[in-house]
């Protein structure tokens, strides 16, 4: 079905014309200016194959108010401008069982995994109020600058809520992106780099801000395959509790600002391996398995007005011989930071160097400070 004129639908359920291949759209759109409502109908998909609906090569296209199910990729906008998504819901598509860790690190996958919402090449949109949930990924954003997601729940995913790849100056506020995790076998899960939120492979100065990541195989990721970095992130008033590895991760990027953010009950609350001029300021950070920040070969961060209570060790720092880089461990600034009740120690620095303290509350933990 082709649409060239805006329009709304007859409230009812649409599937494809089986004299069409299983690859062609339900609905496409490629005109400027349309505005699709699709009035409460659902587009289902059946099988999990194709795309619901298909935007290209326009501007000005809104879509609300439907559900769409059952496809490979249920909203799929490529090269777009001022595009909007409303009060959707894109749940129930691809979303294969025991697929473990996806193998995008060495080149990057742009064609996807399937799922929900996906956009390539968007600029000045806006996706508000959408569900995507059971899906592989939820929401993703390959080469979009000045998108903003808002209130939207990405939830229940298996690989990542919100994804973002070379993507910059966007905005993802509000939201929840809570049990994105993906479990390898009945007893234990590696969790293969799942995510409520991920960044990667130059996604720069983005802003993350007020979003519940609770319960993800990491709350928040920004990874970097191939040393490819995401850097200058604002990263502020997330929630990313409960996760079996970290919280929050951000490795191999620099002049990342984590402020504000719930990291409790984690394994770590921030693993933050290779930072660079990342800022650590008024966190709450507790009760994790392991340490609540934990960088390797860092450099020239500031870690500043934290609480940190009831982790084995407040703030872990080191340097060791690693295969993956020998960045040095080095220029540390560590103040005016709350830390009780550390297992092992408050703060544990090892091979590291010029590492200033100041200011900081230490209170009832096994030891205060460690070197070696």
């Amino acid at each position: 079905m082709k649409i060239s004129r805006s329009k709304t639908l007859t409230p009812d359920r649409y599937t494809r014309d089986p004299r069409e291949g299983p690859d062609a759209p339900l609905i496409e759109i490629a005109t400027n200016g349309v505005e699709l409502d699709l009035g409460g109908s659902v587009l289902d998909g059946v099988d999990r194959s194709g795309v619901g609906i298909r935007v290209h090569d326009c501007e000005g296209v809104t879509i609300r108010n439907g559900v769409i199910r059952g496809f490979y990729q249920g909203i799929l906008a490529e090269n777009i401008r001022q595009f909007r998504i409303e009060n959707c819901v894109v749940s129930g598509n691809h979303n294969p069982i025991g697929s473990g860790w996806l193998g995008d690190d060495v080149i990057p996958v742009e064609g996807g995994f399937g799922g929900g919402i996906r956009l390539i090449g968007a600029i000045d949109s806006v996706l508000d109020g959408n569900i995507a949930h059971d899906n592989l990924n939820g929401i993703d954003l390959v080469r979009c600058r000045r998108v903003t997601l808002r209130s939207n729940d990405a939830s229940f995913n298996s690989n990542v809520g919100i994804h973002l790849q070379l993507s910059t100056d966007n905005v993802i506020e509000n939201s929840r992106a809570d049990h994105c995790i993906r479990f390898t076998d009945r007893f234990w899960n590696d969790t293969a780099d799942s995510a409520g939120i991920l960044l990667e492979e130059h996604s720069h100065r983005n802003r993350i801000v007020g979003n519940s990541l609770r319960y993800g195989g990491d709350g928040f990721f920004i990874r970097a395959n191939n040393r490819h970095a995401s850097n200058d992130n604002l990263v502020a008033h997330n929630d990313a509790c409960f996760s079996p590895n970290n919280a929050f991760e951000a490795v191999f990027s620099e002049g990342n600002v984590f402020e504000e953010n719930i990291a409790d009950f984690s394994n770590y609350g921030f693993w933050l391996g290779y930072s660079r001029n990342t800022t650590v300021r008024g966190n709450r950070i507790r009760s994790n398995r392991s340490d609540g920040v934990a960088i390797e070969h860092g450099s020239r961060n500031v870690i500043e007005n934290n609480e940190l209570a009831d982790n084995l060790v407040g703030i872990r720092l080191w340097w060791a011989k690693s295969d993956i880089g020998d960045d040095p461990s080095e220029n540390y600034a560590v103040r005016n930071n709350t830390i009780t009740g550390s297992r092992d120690a408050a703060i544990f620095y090892t091979a590291t160097k010029d590492v200033r303290l100041d200011g900081n509350k230490l209170r009832g933990n096994t030891r205060d400070v460690v070197t070696g």
